[in-house]
């Protein structure tokens, strides 16, 4: 890899490399082996002689339409040796479609070590997705292990297409007369014909689970009849709008990729804060660089120092180079992303808008992408989480009295009341400042929220609050704020923790989980340094961006970001909807799980 830089931009140009692919593995009958598609989850169940619909459905406790519904034509017989997909629910891991897993369960004198080996598989994709091994394995202790390339076989799901009409099956008690053959044994025969031992011993009066060659044994099973129903064609209410072909990437071997940050290069007087940001950023940048190109990604990344004027913006923007761009990153400033943003938009060029972006910016421009939720946004994602969280409790919304914080007290409020119509029409008490106290209650739990961004206002309110609580030792008050109030250091640990302040914001840096200390890992080796937010963040914005609008694949997880991107108005730019729940607890701030809108 070579870095080339100039005097207003840096060019990184990203290798192809292309990764073998494989098939995944099949487990053993005690191990489970699961298949991930779209959010939901499946056991993997390869068909034996003698299975039946009736048996995979007692087996797996799945209905038998959902059975039918994820593998057509399963109810015309099943067939041995395939491959059939068994519904069991919404995922419990987020990863690539497609992705195959198996449960394995931790034996003596095994380690994480000998386990990624034994499966072919990384280290750091059991610390990943087994939160917590990194302290220690337990004998018995159940993993969840990504199943890597030519480790086993698993026969391809079977392409049966389904029928026009819809099946209808039913069934009726038979009984199943067998002879036993030689090297058969209960256990075998339960499997085959996916009846539990206890049954067979049951209807054969069987005292013990011995058999011979030669025993006839009686087996329940379910015969399966099906009928074939007409499905009446519903016409849909309205024609359904084409995509824009203006908005469809189409796949080119190599693409044009623009990073615009401001370093300042010629300008010794700047904002320093501002070309650290950019510096700092660009540093995340690289590293997703260097993993695409991993991926076999191929592209010139042409990273490029951008003045703050709106004349030097335009004198870059309009040059045969700009115009050639498939995807834009940056600018990191709001009123330079506007400028950038308005020009893409006449370009028709996709952009990113790595940082906080003017809501305006979105409407009608249907190639932005604002990767940050905004303050309103935040708001309304926390009004979702009381009302999951805290139904019986009271409510109290504070009015901070400002023009400037009016905004984030309406879309709290306007969000709050359209969710408790649908949730029993939960109480929100309306206060001021000068009055909240007398609402809380002096036995039980109280959720006392004030959306304001003003250091000044906010620690006043903390002090109004604990003079007031000190005399109502029995009341449990949980305060729900702003993102702002992670820097607001004057207010005490003792405070946050006995408040258990909570706020929502779209980046978490957490350095306990096993993706940001992958990250963290690879940003100290190649910078001898320590990673900060706007690193990662520069990390998260290019991977996930690049490899989900140009490569067109999934993301499995994002380090210090949730993105789940959302047109915000019919015809406009795309925002970012979802939020990291932040709570104090025990002296710490801790992730309380991820919230969209």
């Amino acid at each position: 890899m070579k870095y080339f830089l100039y005097h207003k931009q840096c060019l990184l140009l990203l290798c192809l490399i292309v990764l073998s692919s494989g098939v995944f593995a099949q487990t053993d009958t005690k191990d489970w082996v699961y298949e991930y598609s779209n959010g939901k989850k499946y056991a993997v169940h390869i068909a034996q002689a003698g299975n039946t619909l009736w048996g995979i459905h007692t087996t797996y406790n799945v209905p038998v339409d959902d059975i039918v519904a994820a593998n057509p034509g399963i109810e015309k017989g099943v067939k041995e040796g395939y491959r059939y997909l068994i519904p069991l629910g919404g995922a419990d891991m987020k990863v690539i479609s497609g992705t195959i897993v198996r449960d394995h369960t931790v034996e003596k004198g095994e380690t994480a070590f000998s386990i990624a080996k034994k499966y072919n598989c990384s280290v750091d994709d059991l610390l990943k997705y087994n939160p917590g091994i990194d302290k220690g394995l337990k004998v018995g202790q159940v993993l969840k292990v990504i199943i890597a390339p030519n480790s086993e076989v698993i026969p391809p799901k079977q392409a049966d297409k389904p029928t026009v009409t819809a099946p209808s099956v039913t069934f009726t008690d038979t009984v199943l007369v067998y002879e036993v053959k030689a090297g058969e044994t209960l256990y075998t025969l339960s499997k085959r014909f996916m009846v539990p031992v206890t049954d067979l011993q049951k209807f054969n009066n069987l005292k013990s689970t011995n058999i011979k060659p030669g025993d006839t044994l009686r087996i329940p099973l379910k015969k399966e009849t099906v009928k074939q129903i007409p499905v009446r064609e519903v016409q849909p209410k309205e024609e359904v709008r084409k995509a824009d072909p203006e908005l469809v990437f189409k796949s080119k071997s190599k693409y044009n990729i623009a990073v615009l940050l401001s370093f300042g290069l010629n300008d010794k007087s700047g904002n320093t804060a501002l070309k650290n940001l950019a510096t700092e950023f660009y540093m995340g940048v690289e590293l997703a660089a260097d993993s695409l190109e991993k991926l076999g990604f191929d592209a010139t990344i042409k990273v490029i120092d951008i003045p703050l004027d709106s004349v030097g913006i335009m004198r870059i923007l309009n040059t045969p180079e700009m115009k050639g761009m498939d995807l834009i990153f940056g600018p990191l400033v709001p009123q330079s992303a506007d400028i950038v943003g308005r020009w893409c938009g006449l370009q028709k060029i996709r952009m990113v808008c790595p940082s906080a972006c003017n809501s305006s910016l979105l409407k009608n421009n249907p190639y932005i992408y604002a990767s940050v939720t905004t303050d309103m946004t935040q708001q309304e994602v926390l009004a979702k989480y009381t009302i999951d969280k805290f139904k019986t409790a009271q409510i109290i919304l504070i009015n901070p009295g400002n023009t400037k914080d009016q905004e984030l007290f309406d879309a709290y409020r306007k969000r709050f009341i359209e969710l408790s119509k649908k949730n029993g029409n939960i109480k929100l008490i309306e206060a001021k400042l000068s009055d909240f106290t007398t609402f809380i209650r002096k036995n039980g739990e109280s959720v006392v929220v004030f959306p304001s961004r003003e250091k000044g206002t906010v620690i006043s309110f903390i002090n109004t609050l604990h003079k007031a609580i000190g005399k109502s030792p029995n009341a449990d008050v949980t305060v729900l704020g702003a993102k702002e109030w992670g820097g607001f250091d004057d207010i005490a640990g003792y405070y946050k923790t006995k408040y258990k302040i909570t706020w929502a914001s779209s980046s978490d840096l957490n350095y306990s989980l096993p993706d940001t200390q992958t990250l963290l890992r690879l940003y100290r080796k190649k910078y001898r340094a320590d990673m900060n937010k706007a690193g990662a963040h520069g990390f998260d914005v290019v991977y996930y961006f690049t490899k989900t609008l140009l490569m067109q694949e999934e993301v499995p997880s994002e380090v210090i970001n949730a993105f789940d991107l959302k047109a915000v108005t019919p015809g406009g730019g795309y925002e970012n909807q979802s939020c990291f729940i932040l709570k104090h607890e025990d002296y710490e701030l801790i992730r309380v799980g991820v919230f969209y809108e």
